[in-house]
């Protein structure tokens, strides 16, 4: 089955039991994160959509339902929705390799947050606080190979794209920065900085507060 019809598939199966503003972020989601992987993927994948979305959803019986959409005629299968897809994407920016969802929330928010953190100091102290945080990730309880990529976003900046973190581990991410903002101005300077870009994240009224990562 090719890319477009397996998009059209997901779509067509999701958009009879997702409300419109939740279907394209998870259309985006799927098509981020699973696109790509084999076939058995697809129950991993409805296990995300079982729990970031609203609706409450069966997932053995949302698998059943998707297996029989994919290996239906093609006919059956709503028009490719590439386009909306792509105008949401823009108009998502950075949040639209997420669904909303707490988890999602608490990533737009944490990304402010340590851009934040990391543009108000200086070039050469902004790589000190980046390697510091970095040697500390054994403290993430995350797979060896998503480590090895948050340790390549600290280390190198850039954005977080397809690092897919819970709200839990976004706080001890959000921990390990402000432990090595600590260790390198002390904790009353850290502290200065840290209540500084959560007063300017604030002001961006995001839907979760940065006071919730703290």
């Amino acid at each position: 089955m090719s890319l477009v019809n397996r998009r059209r598939a997901i779509y067509t199966g999701l958009a009879r039991h997702l409300p419109e503003d939740e279907l394209l972020p998870m259309l985006s989601y799927w098509e981020a994160h699973y696109a790509e992987k084999p076939a058995f993927a697809l129950n991993e994948f409805l296990a995300e959509v079982a729990r970031r979305c609203s609706q409450k959803l069966e997932r053995a019986s949302l698998y059943r339902e998707l297996l029989g959409i994919m290996n239906g005629p093609s006919t059956a299968l709503l028009p490719d929705p590439l386009v909306q897809l792509q105008v949401w994407r823009s108009g998502a920016g950075s949040v639209a390799a997420e669904v909303s969802g707490p988890d999602a929330q608490a990533r737009q928010t944490f990304v402010e947050l340590s851009s934040r953190l990391f543009a108000a100091l200086p070039d050469a102290r902004q790589k000190d606080l980046r390697r510091l945080a970095a040697g500390d990730l054994s403290r993430l309880n995350v797979d060896a190979e998503l480590r090895l990529r948050l340790r390549t976003w600290l280390e190198q900046g850039g954005k977080l794209e397809r690092i897919v973190l819970q709200l839990e581990q976004l706080r001890t991410l959000l921990s390990l920065i402000y432990g090595g903002l600590c260790e390198l101005f002390g904790p009353v300077q850290a502290d200065q900085l840290l209540s500084r870009a959560v007063r300017e994240v604030d002001e961006l009224n995001l839907p979760l507060p940065p006071q919730k990562l703290l």
